[in-house]
């Protein structure tokens, strides 16, 4: 009996521990950016059926990053925003706002003012392939939203442009490595899990890039959850500024270990989407895109020989490996690979 009585305790204590390591790893250890914290709206005062389910969606995601102005999208259900500019006013539409009207595949690019004159580039790349996906511009400042909203209608390509305000000018960020270029590239994970947890696949672009060929009939195969620009010559390193991630219930869960890695990893955002690639369970089927054809700035810049007189011929170049806007516009000229007309 004394026997029965000792294993009957030992176990109990054994499952006690367990539970007590379960709530510290979820609940203490864990660290949460900020937790969202949801207006109570009633589902009859939102207005569409889409954005109720939307809303619930997100609700549902409770860790989801706490951005403030991503809290004040999620409370606001007014679809068209007005925002007072000196002695004119604009609307602009924020990005919770558009997901319902989105098809997927959805290509995301994050920009600020910092950014723009890249960014208009990667957008006149796209243009002269004479192709249209759905495309979703985010900007992070007022100064660019603004900017883009006047030179939207000189593009043929048509976009979708939010504005998830922060600030009236961020004209610093593309510095690397700087405060506000670290926030940017830090949202842009929270956006990507956004569209992922909406069902929607996400083809994740660096401002700093230019396409030249149509790059989606290289996202193929059905065994892969992600296909991504490699970062070293010959080495498994996927470049967390361009990759094609599948919506599927392993990529759903691991945005949400890529991003609450964000503030574990002091190496950075490009250190923090391989280390958990690498970690993840169960694994993801990562698909580095041939480094020859999908071309990171380092790689890239070994020939001197334009784009157009190399073989094989360029799908994308990615102009990193460089700081500062200004060099990395200089070197796409230097190589012919600057589309925006004069």
């Amino acid at each position: 009996m004394t026997t029965f009585r000792n294993n009957w305790y030992m176990t109990w204590t054994y499952y006690l521990i367990i539970l007590v390591e379960v709530f510290v790893i979820t609940y203490i250890w864990t660290p949460k950016i900020i937790t969202l914290e949801y207006k109570r709206l009633s589902f009859q005062e939102t207005h569409s059926e889409d954005l109720r389910e939307f809303l619930t969606i997100l609700r549902n995601e409770h860790e989801l990053i706490g951005l403030p102005e991503l809290r004040n999208g999620l409370e606001d259900n007014v679809t068209i925003h007005e925002m007072p500019r000196g002695n004119e006013s604009y609307q602009f539409v924020n990005i919770t706002n558009i997901v319902k009207n989105l098809t997927s595949p959805v290509l995301l690019t994050v920009t600020n003012y910092g950014f723009l004159d890249l960014l208009l580039n990667l957008l006149y790349s796209i243009q002269r392939l004479s192709m249209q996906p759905t495309i979703l511009v985010v900007c992070e400042d007022e100064t660019a939203y603004a900017e883009l909203l006047k030179r939207q209608n000189n593009l043929t390509l048509k976009f979708h442009l939010v504005l998830n305000y922060v600030q009236e000018s961020i004209a610093n960020a593309a510095d690397y490595k700087t405060e506000p270029y670290i926030t940017l590239v830090q949202r842009r994970v929270s956006y990507i899990e956004l569209l992922i947890q909406s069902g929607l696949d996400v083809f994740n672009v660096d401002s700093d890039i230019v396409l030249l060929e149509n790059p989606f009939k290289y996202f193929i195969g059905n065994n892969y959850d992600i296909f991504a620009q490699g970062e070293v010559e010959g080495a498994r390193v996927a470049c967390s500024g361009f990759f094609y991630l599948r919506a599927n219930y392993k990529t759903k869960k691991f945005m949400r270990t890529w991003r609450r890695g964000l503030v574990r990893d002091s190496k950075g955002n490009q250190f923090a989407f391989n280390r958990k690639l690498k970690l993840f369970r169960p694994p993801m089927k990562v698909k580095i895109l041939p480094w020859d054809r999908f071309m990171c700035g380092k790689i890239f810049l070994k020939s001197e020989k334009p784009w157009f007189e190399r073989s094989p011929l360029p799908v994308q170049v990615h102009a990193n490996f460089m700081v500062g806007e200004g060099k990395k516009a200089d070197m796409l000229k230097a190589y012919q690979l600057w589309f925006v007309p004069d």
